[in-house]
């Protein structure tokens, strides 16, 4: 995972408001006692020590914890809430009690194994910040005390001034560093449950701090696995069938692509994981992939004498010919499709899909289950054009029902019964989306094995 994209805890962390003090999952209060002292060139050869009484944890931000075998510590401390003369960000991961950070391993290694140290201040009207930029910084930070009441660390080393554009000379913006952290709450945080599964914590400890999602429990990690499994096995069958049949994989799932990060707030509604996507396309080189390639290559000859009419002048003759092209496109059945694309999903309240033209198809799938097909469907993405789509419905769906929105528009709704009751990792519905042709999906629907995603529903 993208350390980037998850961890954003540095000194260019987005500026946070106060309307996160207002959480109303606010955590216990912290006490800040921590102060951290500069001195050197980097800040005009003065010495700077500052008081630190303000620590960031407002729900979502910064917060550690202390685990048998993980702890894991993302914050900053400050003199105030919006920086007046100093601030430290700290990120720690790990149970080892003394951690050297260097430019080497600082934020550069990716989920669980990150560190960070970095220390802003004032400087003429301008922030400085610094951190282990130069190869030859390290800080030493030492946790003296960490449990989910206290943290208690000491730190010590030699720091640059991020953002230099100078390969050499760094010496001039160079700062050494001192200091303590010490942080104290009298109560732990609320422990947030994610749900529960077979051998695992159901709690969520949050390390993303400062991220927009989540990090994954332990139980939402291992209930995807699951599903990844099943729908890995499910799907296998119609893949060897199209391999056979010269189609070449694109893309799959990665097996080694953990359920990392989940939106915040997703533990108060059904588990929805990372669904499942797997793309397919026509082996250029086979028959068909030829055929199609001449095919595209072909214009439409009404096109060829449109555009003729069009040198020669001849422009109402040419639009003439262009609604003649018009209606014999909108009139035509879709060719076959070179590409395939299928996408699987849990848990959803409910599908709304608008097509533009034709009728849409219902029947039933043999052992249980509802085929819906639509002839021009919108993309899932959007748009103002629509291809063949057809969908598989597993579980308590409602039949699928059609609204006009215009003389050949209509949407496409059906709803999903889902039990509140029910444990939140678990599948109540399943949704499976074919993007391809009619008849491409229908052998697609032969080859799969519905009996593995089933089994999901009655677990």
């Amino acid at each position: 995972m993208d350390k980037t994209s998850v961890l954003l805890v540095s000194g260019a962390l987005l500026a946070f408001t106060t309307t996160f003090a207002n959480a109303a999952a606010a955590p216990p209060p912290v006490v800040s006692n921590s102060t951290v002292t500069l001195s050197g060139p980097g800040i005009g050869g003065a010495t700077k020590t500052c008081s630190l009484p303000f620590m960031n944890n407002f729900a979502g931000k910064g917060d550690w914890y202390v685990l048998p075998n993980d702890a894991h510590a993302a914050f900053f401390v400050a003199d105030k809430a919006t920086l007046a003369q100093c601030r430290a960000d700290l990120l720690l991961n790990g149970t080892q009690k003394t951690f050297a950070i260097t430019s080497a391993n600082d934020l550069s290694t990716g989920h669980k194994t990150d560190l960070a140290f970095d220390v802003m201040v004032a400087s003429g009207g301008s922030n400085k910040t610094f951190s282990t930029t130069d190869p030859t910084d390290t800080v030493t930070i030492t946790v003296t005390k960490m449990d989910m009441l206290n943290f208690e660390a000491t730190l010590s080393g030699t720091m640059t001034e991020v953002g230099l554009m100078a390969t050499d000379g760094h010496e001039a913006y160079r700062v050494t560093v001192s200091g303590t952290i010490s942080l104290h709450r009298a109560s732990t945080p609320a422990p947030v449950s994610a749900g529960n599964w077979v051998g695992c914590d159901p709690i969520i400890h949050d390390w993303l701090n400062e991220a927009e999602n989540r990090a994954s429990s332990e139980c939402e990690v291992k209930f995807d696995q699951h599903l990844q499994t099943a729908l890995a096995a499910a799907f296998a069958p119609m893949e060897s069938a199209f391999t056979a049949s010269q189609w070449q994989m694109i893309s799959k799932p990665d097996p080694s692509v953990l359920f990392l990060a989940a939106p915040r707030g997703s533990e108060n509604g059904p588990f929805h994981g990372q669904g499942f996507k797997l793309t397919m396309a026509v082996d250029p080189n086979s028959a068909q992939g030829q055929q199609a390639i001449a095919a595209a290559s072909t214009p439409d000859p009404l096109m060829v004498q449109m555009m003729d009419l069009m040198k020669a002048g001849k422009y109402t003759e040419a639009q003439a010919l262009e609604k003649q092209l018009d209606a014999k496109l909108k009139s035509a059945p879709p060719p076959p499709s070179t590409r395939f694309t299928a996408q699987v999903s849990f848990n959803s309240s409910a599908e709304q899909l608008i097509n533009f033209q034709g009728a849409i198809g219902t029947s039933a799938l043999p052992g249980g289950g509802t085929e819906l097909y639509l002839p021009a469907m919108q993309p899932l993405s959007g748009g103002s054009s629509g291809d063949p789509g057809t969908w598989v419905l597993l579980g308590p769906w409602s039949q699928p029902a059609s609204t006009n929105l215009d003389a050949t528009t209509t949407k496409v709704t059906t709803n999903a019964q889902t039990n509140p009751a029910a444990p939140r990792l678990s599948v109540q519905n399943i949704a499976v989306y074919l993007d391809c042709d009619q008849t491409l999906a229908a052998n697609a629907i032969q080859a799969i094995d519905w009996s593995q995603l089933r089994a999901l529903l009655a677990q």
